[in-house]
């Protein structure tokens, strides 16, 4: 009940946005102009950048396996990441496709399952932390520029605000792991579940600290592609913004879409690049179609995932449906979080 209730907020919440970003006949209209006027090279570029994103991302992954002593290969490891894309797409969610991953992880893993699924896990909690030090550093670059409109200053304190919470957050992970403080916390607290995983697999992953550092690395160039595609929807409209522009302005819709507010962030990312473009000088119309571009080319990249989810073959052969995915992931987690 919780859950559909929760669906069906998301839901009203992005149809409201989109009839906020799209409703305005003018707008609509500079829009359509701006599409017969945009150079579309601009937009094969951004879906190569975005392959590479996706070999980056496999690296990472592939690294934080070896860990554990899981190898699975490259093509193996390449296919479940992109059907963890895939699913993603459908699963209400960021991390919807992660059950879909952590599943088909833990198959190929057999005998080594709890590493598998933290290993996902970990996967998360490392990008996070290469998003919090890249917004950082973006921000110092233009950070006169976003305070200046009180759009983009309020987005850019709530940002901050976020950034904070994850340091607190990702510090007292690596510490209540280190010192079994995670275990302790009543049954009622909040995310327990969640906290405990975290916390088990940063205490997993400490003990192959060159190779989590190595991961920890990857996630910049990782990074860089993703915020290149966007780049590429910039230029294909001609729009006045520069590499750092983009930069600086990515971690923000990067993190605040990252809360499950709307469907994969649709109308809520559109809202955030208005804003925050503004005071770059970038229309809304050309916003909101930079902002949607660039969803579509990482779209594209996803749907791919479902070519390569029709011809994939577990290793145990076995036919598998999203409930069993559930079923045997939440059963999992559950071990660990009550684990000692």
């Amino acid at each position: 009940m919780k859950k559909a209730l929760l669906t069906t907020l998301q839901i009203a919440v992005t149809v409201g946005l989109l009839w906020w970003v799209f409703h305005d006949p003018e707008k609509r209209a500079q829009m359509g102009e701006a599409l017969r006027q945009a150079d579309w090279r601009w937009l094969w570029i951004g879906v190569g950048v975005f392959f590479l994103c996706t070999i980056l991302a496999t690296v990472r992954w592939k690294v934080l396996l070896n860990v554990q002593g899981i190898d699975m290969g490259w093509v193996r490891t390449w296919q479940l990441f992109m059907i963890g894309m895939f699913f993603n797409l459908f699963m209400l969610g960021s991390t919807g496709g992660d059950v879909v991953k952590m599943f088909l992880t833990m198959r190929e893993a057999r005998d080594n399952k709890a590493a598998a699924l933290l290993s996902v896990f970990m996967d998360r909690v490392i990008g996070m932390m290469a998003l919090i030090l890249i917004s950082l550093g973006f921000l110092y670059f233009r950070y006169d520029v976003l305070s200046h409109s009180p759009a983009s200053s309020a987005l850019l304190t709530t940002l901050l605000w976020l950034l904070a919470a994850a340091v607190v957050v990702t510090v007292g992970m690596f510490v209540g792991s280190a010192f079994g403080w995670v275990h302790c916390l009543p049954q009622w607290t909040p995310l327990r579940g969640r906290l405990v995983e975290v916390s088990a697999a940063c205490h997993m992953y400490a003990k192959g600290w060159r190779q989590t550092i190595w991961a920890f690395l990857v996630s910049f160039p990782l990074f860089a592609m993703f915020f290149i595609t966007f780049y590429c929807a910039a230029r294909a409209f001609a729009a006045p913004l520069g590499l750092v522009d983009v930069f600086s302005v990515l971690p923000i819709v990067a993190v605040i879409t990252a809360i499950p507010i709307s469907v994969s962030g649709i109308g809520l990312r559109e809202s955030l690049f208005v804003s925050l473009l503004a005071p770059f000088g970038v229309a809304p119309a050309i916003a909101t179609l930079i902002s949607v571009t660039g969803f579509l080319i990482n779209t594209a990249g996803s749907l791919a995932g479902g070519l390569v989810f029709l011809f994939y073959r577990s290793s145990t052969h076995e036919v598998i449906n999203l409930r069993d995915m559930h079923k045997e992931v939440d059963r999992l987690e559950d071990q660990i979080e009550h684990s000692e």
